[in-house]
């Protein structure tokens, strides 16, 4: 029975033949009329008068429903005992400690049962239930806690689908979701998302849930989201598709995928965005949603035909982005203390800034979080088709591009009313910025970002739009400009004592550091297991570099007068701002990130 505590499957039978003797001495035991005699009379067996015809005596009478009753409570434990011992090794899961739980917690209460002779049937059987239940219940929760949805039992999409297999087999057909592509294997699900009407949407969806790769392609999706990717790119070749995942903003290469699954699976993305699975040459784009773990995913779906096939690029963008404040983004006190000043200004433009995929989202969203919202009326206008996250008292108003009315028209009606405090989430033209700075004047505090790498090159993005250099100089308060870096994972991460030569270089002081940190180094004499907690990177989630620059008198006169990114950092560091590869550089001393990954950031 316990089948890792015998030496092979002979023994095991024997086992359980040996064990069915006892149990069936034990049964009979059980189901006689035990109830009948007291605990004095019980060693006498003195026998009864006669009893009417209708009553068999206090005896030791058989009954067989009771005897059935308790062979089948036995064989289902038999079964189910086995069933934890395989599954057990199956998972990988403790069997020493689970065999004898599920095992030695039945066998006790028959013998128990057994040498208390006096119980009646009706308080026996139950014990013998909860004997094998309540051990076999507690093993299943603790099993379904440590696997993925698809692989739990006794829940009602496992029930469903083994009642619709058993009864499929003898012509009944049962619908059951977990026999549905949809349905089976991995815990995603995917849905049509065309942004045209639902009855749209439906086709798209029933046309690749007939298709045979819709499996696979849920398949490819859970690898990535379980890894905590952004997306994942399969790179199509004659004998195979390359498989990369983006995990904390760097491709990690995964297992390739045989063309017989690859292609299936290509064909159900295109079908679920409504695109041609049969053209492999030309670049089409579509979307679709994703739902994994009770969150809710868009992703962007772009293929394009290659020299030697097809690239296929998928993103995910999580509907509800957790919000977080800018402690938990990386940001220190001090700074934020800065930041808090410059956004208290009766009036000035704040301008925020990253690379593209740089967290730009997150950031605006902890800072609004993080205002005053109450006692200054804010307001934001964002493009219809680029609409951002909803925040508590910050009214929205949208404009589309498309339409024939001037935006500055549309930023006139926005400014008349009133509001003090504006969040323009993206600058789209020089017209615009120089309509914000004869604004600014009158008393009004705008918040802005733009794409640039760091504090310097967004001044000089906005001059590159066409904005004035001297009323631009003369509104801007402050630029906060940030770079994401992943952290090095706590639980496998490992120190050293860095050469004195590159703590010079770093502008460390010697003595003031003791030990860096580096993701795990494996040994080959000594391999061990991947850590589980970062799946072996080495890093698990990023942190935010931020570098943020007051706009004293030394940078307006620099931006007013045809800077470069140069001067402009020159101008900075005199008015005290530390730069994106210092704060790199404390992170890196506080053991948050390694000098190879700051490098990486730096470079990009």
């Amino acid at each position: 029975m316990i089948r890792h505590a015998l030496s092979g499957r002979a023994t095991l039978v024997a086992t359980l033949l040996r064990v069915a003797v006892i149990v069936a001495v034990g049964v009979l035991m059980v189901t006689v009329g035990a109830g009948q005699l007291s605990a004095e009379e019980w060693p006498a067996f003195t026998p009864a008068p006669t009893p009417p015809a209708a009553f068999r005596g206090p005896g030791f009478y058989l009954s067989w429903i009771k005897i059935l009753a308790c062979w089948c409570v036995f064989l289902a434990w038999v079964k189910t005992t086995d069933w934890v011992s395989i599954d057990c090794q199956d998972l990988k899961l403790d069997y020493l400690r689970w065999n004898p739980i599920v095992f030695g917690t039945f066998m006790a209460a028959f013998v128990l049962l057994w040498l208390i002779p006096w119980f009646t049937f009706w308080l026996a059987f139950p014990f013998l239930l909860i004997a094998y239940i309540a051990p076999l219940a507690t093993y299943i929760v603790h099993r379904n806690g440590t696997v993925d949805n698809n692989r739990r039992v006794l829940t009602s999409e496992h029930l469903r689908y083994w009642f619709a297999t058993r009864l499929g087999k003898v012509g009944v057909k049962v619908q059951a979701e977990r026999l549905d592509p949809h349905e089976a294997g991995p815990p995603v699900k995917v849905f049509a998302q065309s942004g045209i009407d639902e009855r749209t949407d439906n086709a798209r969806l029933i046309l690749a849930r007939q298709s045979p790769g819709l499996l696979t392609a849920r398949e490819i999706l859970a690898e990535g989201l379980v890894c905590r990717a952004s997306a994942f790119m399969l790179d199509f070749t004659q004998q195979a598709a390359a498989v990369r995942t983006m995990i904390d903003g760097v491709w990690i290469p995964g297992e390739p995928r045989g063309r017989d699954g690859g292609d299936p699976a290509l064909e159900s993305f295109k079908l679920l965005c409504g695109l041609n699975a049969q053209d492999r040459q030309n670049r089409q784009e579509g979307t679709f949603a994703v739902e994994y773990q009770s969150r809710r995913y868009i992703a962007t779906f772009v293929s394009q035909g290659t020299p030697n096939g097809e690239r296929v690029l998928i993103q995910f963008v999580e509907g509800n982005i957790p919000r977080r404040t800018l402690d938990e983004l990386g940001m220190r006190a001090k700074m934020q203390e800065q930041l808090r000043e410059l956004l208290e200004l009766p009036r000035g433009l704040v301008l925020f800034s990253a690379v593209p995929g740089g967290g730009l989202r997150s950031t605006m969203d902890a800072v609004l979080h993080a205002c005053d919202r109450f006692t200054r009326e804010f307001a934001t206008i964002e493009e219809e088709a680029n609409r951002y996250q909803e925040v508590e008292n910050v009214p929205a108003t949208t404009y589309n591009v498309a339409d024939s009315q001037p935006l500055t028209g549309v930023l006139a009606k926005f400014f008349g009313t009133e509001p003090n405090v504006v969040v323009i989430r993206d600058l789209v033209d020089g017209e615009m910025v120089a309509f914000l700075c004869e604004q600014i004047p009158d008393d009004r505090l705008i918040i802005s970002t733009i794409r640039a790498k760091d504090c310097a090159e967004a001044l000089l993005q906005v001059l590159a739009l066409g904005a004035p250099p001297g009323e631009f100089a003369k509104v801007i308060s402050g630029v906060v400009s940030q770079r994401l870096i992943r952290r090095l994972c706590d639980s496998c991460k490992e120190a050293y004592a860095p050469a004195p030569q590159v703590l010079q270089q770093l502008n460390i002081p010697e003595g003031r550091v003791q030990a860096l940190y580096r993701p795990f180094q494996p040994n080959p004499q000594e391999p061990k297991e991947p850590c589980q907690a970062c799946g072996g990177i080495g890093y698990l989630g990023r942190t935010a570099i931020f570098e943020l620059m007051v706009v004293g008198d030394a940078i307006r006169k620099t931006l007013a007068a045809n800077p470069t990114p140069e001067a402009l950092r020159q101008a900075a560091r005199k008015e005290g701002m530390k730069s994106l590869q210092e704060e790199g550089v404390l992170l890196v001393a506080k053991g948050v990130t390694s000098l190879p990954e700051l490098m990486r950031v730096l470079k990009q």
